[in-house]
């Protein structure tokens, strides 16, 4: 594997489990095995290492994301909504599962305007897109409000396993009523 690549992996695993200030270059170029300067000379400087690490993330998340959904048929409405959930509920339930590494960069870099926060932005501008996408493939009625729905429904699942609510009372098919 290219170094370059290596440095990336092992920066996204190192971000995700303790965060983007909790891990400084040192760290990260000692757990790819590198030098820092050999860091700096890959991505310019932490920044750019942060930002190449969430559009890494984001790729990883929406291959993940198009993958489930490609393994099951999805004819109507309620379809996506319980795949989509499904995904959520394995992704968060997961053993790996430190939340979501976008609202975790929006914590980090409260300045909306900083390049963490605008990739972060993207990102979830991007999933509400596909979602939107996936109801319109089905020719759904009112596919704008169901994807806005379903992606906030999906936000809150993601910040309440973030930090650790139980909601298992939430009954999918009461979702789906909603969406319908």
């Amino acid at each position: 594997m290219p170094l370059r690549d290596t440095i990336l992996k092992e920066s996204h695993k190192l971000f995700y489990e303790r965060g983007f200030h909790d891990s400084g270059v040192e760290l990260l170029s000692k757990r790819a095995g590198t030098t820092k300067r050999t860091l700096y000379a890959y991505f310019g400087n932490k920044e750019g290492l942060i930002e190449e690490v969430l559009r890494y993330r984001h790729s990883i998340f929406m291959t993940q994301l198009r993958d489930y959904f490609n393994k099951y048929e999805i004819k109507e409405t309620a379809d996506i909504v319980a795949c989509y959930l499904a995904f959520l509920k394995d992704w968060t339930t997961s053993i790996a599962f430190y939340g979501c590494m976008f609202i975790n960069a929006c914590a980090e870099y409260s300045d909306v305007q900083s390049s963490p926060h605008q990739i972060a932005k993207q990102h979830k501008t991007e999933v509400r897109k596909w979602l939107f996408d996936s109801f319109e493939k089905i020719n759904a009625n009112n596919a704008k409000q169901k994807s806005d729905i379903l992606f906030l429904f999906g936000e809150g699942i993601i910040v309440s396993a973030q930090t650790l609510q139980e909601f298992s009372h939430l009954d999918m098919e009461e979702i789906i009523k909603i969406l319908n």
